[in-house]
C-alpha cells in the first residue's frame, strides 16, 4: 500500500512538471494550443499539487512509519494539530507547500481578466518556469514521498519548541508573503519583454503587491509574537539571520509599494518599480537559501544537507542573472519622462525607498558578511543587536520625517511653509506631549525624545489626512489603508523605543513561601505543581502578583521535559496590561531546594501589537476600499 502512495505522490508532482513545461512553452512559442489552455493547466498545475499535499497531512494524521519524513518529524503520541503541522514543520513538507502556494497564485491569475491576452500567457510562462525549478528540486534532492527502507514502529517526533498553535500557521502565513512576490516578478519580467510597463500595468500589480506584502507582514508578526511567549528570553525581535530574512524582502517590498502608488497615479517610476519587483523576490529566494541550506544554526532551519543548499543558491544565481540581464536590455526603454518639484509628494516618496533601501543594506551586512567571513576567512564573527541599533536608528528619525511630510504635499510641487501651517496645532500638540512625558518618566536622551515625537507627530497627521469632516458626512478618503499603515508604524516604533528605555528584568532564586520584588511589583511565589500531559511532563510553579496582602494576578510559568525527541522547554506565563506585560519564565537549575526565575515588566507591549495590526489592516483595505460616505 504505502509503495502505491508514494508511487502516487510522485506522479501528481510529475503532473505539475510536465503541466508546467507546456506553459513554459508560451514565453518562447505563439503556440496555440497551450495559448488556448492556460486556465486549463493551471488548473492541473494546482490540483496536482493540492493533492499532493493531502497525501502528505493524511500520512502524518495517520502516523504512517513506512515514510522517511513522517518518521523523523511525528510521533505517534503527537497532539492531531501538530501530526497536521509537522508536514510542513520539516524542509520536504515545506517546500512541497511553497510549491502549493505557487501553483494556487498561478491559478488565481489564470482566472483573472485581463487585457492583453499575449502578455497574460506570458506572465504565466515565467510563474510556470519558477514552478519546474521548485518541483524539480523536490523531485530530486527533497522527496516527502521517499519510503524507510526499513519500516519503523515509531518516530522521532517534531520538535517540542514547534509544537505550539501559532507555529501551525506562522509557515502557510509566511509563504504566501513569500511566494506571492513570485507572482509580482513574473508580473515584471514579463512586462520588461512586452515593454508594457505603465499605469495600466501598475493597477494589476498593485493588488497583488500589497496582498503578498499583507501576508509578509502578517507572518513575521506571527512569528515574532511566538518568539516572545515561547522561547523564554523576553524578547520579541532578536535580529537572528532568519528573522533578517524575512525582515529584508518586507523592506523591498514596502519601497515597490510606494512605486507602485505612483506609478498608477503618475506613470513614472517604471524602471525602479521593476528593479524593486525583482530585488524583493530574489530576497525571497534568498531567504530560502539561508533557511534550508544548512549555512545557519537557528531554530527556524531545517536542512544540512550541501546538496539541497548548491541546488537552491544556483537556481537564485539563474533568476538573478536572468532577470537582471533582461532588465538591462529593456529598462531604458521603458520610463517615462516626467518632472517634479523638490518639494512634492513624488520626491518625497523617492527619499523614502532610498531610505528603505539603507535600511536593507545594513540588515544584509550584517546578515551575510558575518556567513562570508566565516566561509571565506573561517573566522567567527558575532552581528549583535547593537550593531543594528546604532545604524539603523539615524535612518529610521530620517524615515519618519519624510513619512510625515510626504503626505501632506501635492504631487507635483509644494511649499514647506504650507506643510508647517497645516502641522501647526500638531507640532504644538505633540511637543506639550512629548515634553510632559520627558519630565514624568525623566527621559532626556535627545535621540529617544525625536523619535517619540515624531512617531506622535506621524500618528496624528496620518489620521487627520484619513477622514474627511463635512458638515453632514465623514467621508473615508481611498487613503484610509495608508492612514492605518502610517499611524500602525508610528505606534510600532513608539511602543519600541519606549519598551526599550523602561523595561525592566531581574533573575531570582526562590523558595516556596519567598516575595520578590521588581519595581513596583510584589510578587509571591505560593508552589510547585507537577503533572504529566500526552506527550510531556511539567513542573510548574505558581506565583501571584500582590496589592496590599490581596492576590492580583496569577502566572504560572512551566519547564516541560518531553520524551520524543528528549527536550526540556521553558513555557512562560504573561499578564497583559494596557500598559505592560508582565512576564516571568522559569530556568532550568540544578538546585533542589530553589528555582531560578526571570521577572520581565515590558511596558506598552500592547500598543506595539496594536501597531503591526493596524499595519497588517491597512494593507488589505489599500486593495478593497474605494471612496465611502458614512452618515454623520
Amino acid at each position: 500500500m504505502n509503495n502505491i502512495i508514494s508511487l502516487s505522490g510522485n506522479l501528481l508532482l510529475i503532473i505539475c512538471l510536465a503541466t508546467s513545461m507546456l506553459q513554459s512553452l508560451n514565453l518562447f512559442t505563439a503556440n496555440s494550443y497551450t495559448n488556448n489552455n492556460v486556465k486549463l493547466f493551471s488548473t492541473i498545475q494546482f490540483t496536482s499539487i493540492v493533492l499532493a499535499f493531502l497525501i502528505l497531512i493524511f500520512l502524518f494524521t495517520q502516523s504512517n512509519f513506512g515514510f522517511e519524513l513522517v518518521t523523523f518529524h511525528s510521533h505517534s503520541e503527537k497532539p492531531f494539530l501538530y501530526k497536521i503541522s509537522g508536514a510542513w514543520g520539516n524542509h520536504e513538507g515545506s517546500l512541497l507547500l511553497w510549491i502549493l502556494i505557487l501553483t494556487l497564485f498561478n491559478f488565481l491569475y489564470s482566472l483573472s481578466a485581463e487585457r492583453d491576452k499575449l502578455y497574460k500567457n506570458k506572465v504565466i510562462a515565467i510563474q510556470s518556469i519558477l514552478i519546474i525549478g521548485f518541483v524539480l528540486f523536490s523531485i530530486a534532492l527533497s522527496n516527502p514521498f521517499t519510503l524507510n527502507e526499513s519500516p519503523q514502529s515509531e518516530g522521532l517526533g517534531l520538535n517540542p519548541i514547534l509544537q505550539d498553535p501559532l507555529l501551525a500557521i506562522h509557515p502557510p502565513i509566511l509563504y504566501f508573503g513569500y511566494v506571492g512576490f513570485s507572482l509580482v516578478f513574473s508580473l515584471a519580467v514579463a512586462g520588461l519583454l512586452s515593454s508594457n510597463i505603465n499605469n495600466v500595468w501598475a493597477e494589476t500589480v498593485k493588488s497583488w503587491t500589497f496582498l503578498a506584502w499583507t501576508f509578509l507582514t502578517a507572518g513575521i508578526a506571527l512569528g515574532s509574537y511566538w518568539a516572545y511567549y515561547e522561547l523564554g528570553w523576553g524578547g520579541y525581535w532578536f535580529w537572528d539571520p532568519v528573522e533578517n530574512a524575512s525582515l529584508m524582502p518586507w523592506l523591498a517590498a514596502t519601497a515597490l509599494i510606494h512605486c507602485v502608488v505612483v506609478l498608477q497615479k503618475k506613470n513614472t517610476m517604471q524602471s525602479w518599480t521593476v528593479l524593486l519587483a525583482i530585488i524583493t523576490f530574489s530576497l525571497s529566494l534568498m531567504g530560502t537559501f539561508l533557511v534550508r541550506s544548512g549555512v545557519l544554526n537557528s531554530v527556524h532551519t531545517f536542512a544540512s544537507d550541501p546538496g539541497r543548499g548548491l541546488y537552491i543558491l544556483s537556481f537564485l544565481f539563474l533568476v538573478l542573472i536572468t532577470s537582471f540581464t533582461i532588465y538591462a536590455l529593456k529598462s531604458d526603454g521603458i520610463d517615462k519622462e516626467n518632472s517634479y518639484s523638490i518639494v512634492s509628494r513624488d520626491a518625497g516618496i523617492m527619499v523614502n525607498n532610498w531610505v528603505l533601501i539603507t535600511i536593507l543594506f545594513i540588515v544584509f551586512l550584517g546578515t551575510i558578511y558575518p556567513l562570508f567571513t566565516d566561509l571565506v576567512l573561517n573566522t567567527s564573527l558575532t552581528v549583535g543587536p547593537s550593531y543594528y541599533v546604532m545604524t539603523i536608528t539615524p535612518v529610521i528619525i530620517i524615515l519618519l520625517l519624510f513619512m510625515i511630510i510626504s503626505p501632506l504635499v501635492n504631487w507635483t510641487a509644494g511649499k514647506l511653509s504650507n506643510v508647517i501651517v497645516k502641522m501647526r496645532y500638531v507640532l504644538i500638540s505633540s511637543l506639550t506631549l512629548v515634553l510632559i512625558l520627558s519630565l514624568y518618566f525623566f527621559l532626556f536622551s535627545l535621540t529617544e525624545l525625536t523619535i517619540i515625537f515624531l512617531c506622535i507627530i506621524l500618528i496624528l497627521t496620518s489620521i487627520s489626512s484619513g477622514i474627511i469632516y463635512s458638515r453632514k458626512n465623514i467621508i473615508i478618503t481611498p487613503s484610509l489603508g495608508r492612514t492605518l499603515s502610517h499611524s500602525g508604524f508610528g505606534l510600532l516604533l513608539l511602543a519600541i523605543v519606549s519598551n526599550a528605555v523602561y523595561s525592566e528584568e531581574k533573575i531570582f532564586d526562590a523558595k516556596v513561601g519567598d516575595t520578590l520584588k521588581l519595581s513596583d511589583n510584589t510578587f509571591r511565589f505560593e508552589k510547585i505543581n507537577q503533572f504529566e500531559k500526552q506527550n510531556y511532563n511539567s513542573i510548574q510553579a505558581i506565583f501571584y502578583l500582590m496589592d496590599k496582602n490581596k492576590k492580583v494576578e496569577k502566572f504560572s510559568p512551566e519547564i516541560r521535559f518531553y520524551n520524543d525527541p528528549p527536550t526540556i522547554t521553558s513555557e512562560t506565563s504573561i499578564v497583559h496590561r494596557l500598559f505592560e506585560d508582565i512576564y516571568i519564565v522559569m530556568n532550568v537549575t540544578q538546585a533542589t531546594n530553589s528555582i531560578s526565575v526571570r521577572i520581565h515588566v515590558k511596558p506598552f507591549m500592547t500598543f506595539l501589537w496594536i501597531g503591526v495590526i493596524l499595519i497588517i489592516l491597512g494593507g488589505v483595505l489599500s486593495v478593497f476600499i474605494k471612496n465611502k460616505k458614512i452618515n454623520a
